[in-house]
């Protein structure tokens, strides 16, 4: 909650932006963010409670950050930075940091890091009292070179013939050899047939992909969602591709000011700088390090956050950085192959911001995804993602993709808005017949419709029946737990998991909590175990769950952040290393590892999924 100011709060009529520098004794969001107070599950710093209190900088040291070693999970007093960041760096850094030279060196060596001025202090180099070598010989000295020159020219002349006649060998032999070893996906083979997969001239990030094509693979099998033995075990992968600063708010803040309150704003302050900031954060942000942890857990699925800006051209006054996305993307697909993890994409962030969030990479009280131009450029965003996964040398893991992330279609009083429904009904009606089309299931979230457990799923009913429980997905992010008013205990917690765990079993379609965490107030570590086992083994009844997130840093800052304690109870990594995240362990059977968990909600259940035509 709103710290109490001991003068009246600034407003900011003009601006959609929590504007006020929270350096200031007298900062507090403007009137207008009110309504959100209670709104983002799974986003504490933008709306919510604790989205505001007191701020302090310091250096960014990601205390937080997991970092595991190959061989195994590390307690999280075990880790070690991997980001170092200067006071003076980043936006704010001003006239001072730039004239000092300092700026060139930002980011990786520390505090204060100034060769220049390091060689200085340390006196220098010392003058020699008689003239060198160079400048007593000059002739002689150029004749040396000279010859040097031509013997290196030579012999690298060589060295290029022989290397290019072993490549064109080797190349021979990897063609005539292809094809014998692997086999095309489904997927794969029918967005082939399918004209409409064809690239899309349209992609942002595509024009600067410079990954070259993988090596022919081993298809891994079609994902069943109706499979009752087949369960998700999932982590999402947060602010990796779409910042949300209240999981980095220190690096956020030191890069690119306070008043950095989305990706779209940190963009717009670095400038220039944007894409070095951003391509650094996304080659260090999840490290293989991280993924092998995830795979001795027993990680099945990888749930990606996907920006718009990485698949489509932005338009005048949005700021994203559009180039290098589908080259990490391409990564991570391979990373996920190689460790026998399933991916479910996420299209989490959409032209015109589909909720306000920061997830959505703008957090504004202008919501315009609604429109009908945003709503066209959502429709290419969804074709030209699919294009891409279809076509990928690993299209086989992808088994899912969501087309909207979090939509809100409530008013600003929580009822439910007539026209935002209709329009979001509208788009996934739309990109149903899309992934149809691509063979790809898609999973639906509800958009925070008002109501209960089931009058959530009432409301969407019409829209599921009918529809193949193989090719839809019904989504959910429950967080009982937290922002729940009155404060919830374990009783109402328990009651609430329950409720989801019930209501399951007479829907159409499966069931997939696609964000879910160990968020509570009970200030419980044996607590908090208890409760993640208990939503596990009850959300495993439907299709199974995914965490969120993977990671999230703890901060000096704690403007949008949470307190460390109950940053840790969103962060798998950390309590994996504190050894209270039940887990399958490395390849072990999901399904049976939900039957066996203790769970107040009664035995373990397996649903079915028969869905009339209507």
């Amino acid at each position: 909650m709103p710290r109490p100011n001991s003068q009246p709060p600034p407003t900011s009529s003009a601006s959609a932006y929590y504007s006020p520098d929270p350096m200031s004794p007298t900062f507090s969001p403007p009137g207008e963010y009110t309504e959100f107070q209670t709104l983002r599950p799974g986003t504490p710093g933008s709306f919510g409670r604790y989205s505001v209190t007191s701020s302090n900088f310091e250096k960014y040291d990601r205390e937080g950050a997991a970092t595991p070693q190959a061989q195994g999970l590390l307690a999280s007093g075990e880790r070690s930075s991997t980001y170092y960041f200067n006071k003076e760096g980043g936006a704010a850094a001003g006239a001072t940091g730039a004239a000092s030279g300092f700026h060139q060196y930002q980011g990786r060596r520390g505090q204060g890091y100034n060769p220049a001025n390091n060689a200085a202090l340390e006196g220098g180099y010392k003058t020699a009292k008689r003239p060198n070598f160079i400048r007593r010989r000059p002739i002689l000295f150029c004749v040396l070179v000279l010859l040097v020159l031509i013997a290196a020219g030579v012999g690298a002349g060589v060295g290029i013939s022989q290397s290019n006649k072993s490549s064109n060998k080797n190349l021979s032999a990897q063609n005539a050899s292809s094809g014998s070893k692997s086999g095309a996906s489904p997927t794969a083979s029918a967005s082939a047939a399918n004209p409409s997969s064809s690239s899309s001239s349209d992609a942002g990030s595509n024009r600067g992909s410079s990954t070259p094509a993988a090596p022919k693979i081993t298809p891994f099998p079609r994902w069943s969602w109706t499979d009752t033995n087949t369960k998700a075990y999932g982590v999402s992968l947060g602010s990796w591709l779409v910042l949300e600063r209240w999981q980095l708010e220190d690096w956020m803040v030191q890069e690119g000011g306070p008043n950095a309150w989305d990706e779209f704003r940190f963009t717009q302050n670095l400038g220039t700088r944007a894409a070095s900031v951003l391509q650094d954060h996304q080659n260090t942000w999840v490290t293989e390090a991280d993924m092998d942890s995830l795979q001795n857990a027993g990680v099945n699925l990888i749930r990606i956050p996907i920006p718009f800006w990485a698949f489509i051209p932005t338009v005048s006054g949005e700021p994203y950085v559009t180039t290098g996305y589908v080259d990490q993307l391409n990564k991570m697909l391979q990373w996920c192959y190689n460790r026998n993890m399933y991916v479910m994409l996420d299209l989490h962030a959409m032209p015109g911001s589909q909720n306000g969030d920061q997830s959505s990479g703008h957090n504004t009280t202008d919501i315009e995804w609604y429109t009908q131009a945003n709503q066209a450029r959502s429709d290419t965003f969804l074709k030209n993602v699919l294009d891409w996964a279809t076509t990928s040398n690993y299209s086989s893991i992808i088994n899912s993709i969501g087309p909207v992330n979090e939509p809100r279609i409530v008013d600003d009083n929580w009822a439910l808005d007539q026209n935002r429904f209709q329009i979001a009904q509208a788009y996934y009606e739309r990109s149903y017949a899309t992934c149809l089309k691509y063979n790809m299931p898609m999973l639906f979230h509800n958009g925070f419709a008002p109501g209960t457990v089931q009058d959530k799923m009432k409301l969407w009913k019409p829209f599921v029946t009918g529809k193949d429980p193989n090719m839809l997905i019904y989504e959910d992010h429950p967080y009982p737990g937290w922002f729940q008013t009155p404060e919830p205990g374990a009783d109402a917690i328990q009651t609430s998991v329950c409720e989801y765990g019930a209501a399951s079993n007479s829907f159409g379609v499966p069931i997939v909590m696609g964000e879910f965490s160990a968020i509570n107030n009970l200030n419980s570590t044996s607590y908090s175990r208890t409760y993640l086992q208990m939503q596990l083994a009850t959300y495993g009844w439907s299709a199974g769950s995914v965490f969120w997130n993977f990671k999230a840093n703890k901060s000096q800052t704690k403007v949008l952040a949470l307190a460390d304690n109950l940053m840790e109870l969103y962060s798998f990594l950390d309590m994996m290393g504190d050894g209270y995240m039940p887990n399958p362990g490395k390849g072990g059977n999901v399904r049976n590892f939900y039957a066996n968990l203790p769970n107040p909600c009664g035995g373990f259940q397996t649903f079915g999924w028969n869905n009339p035509v209507q």
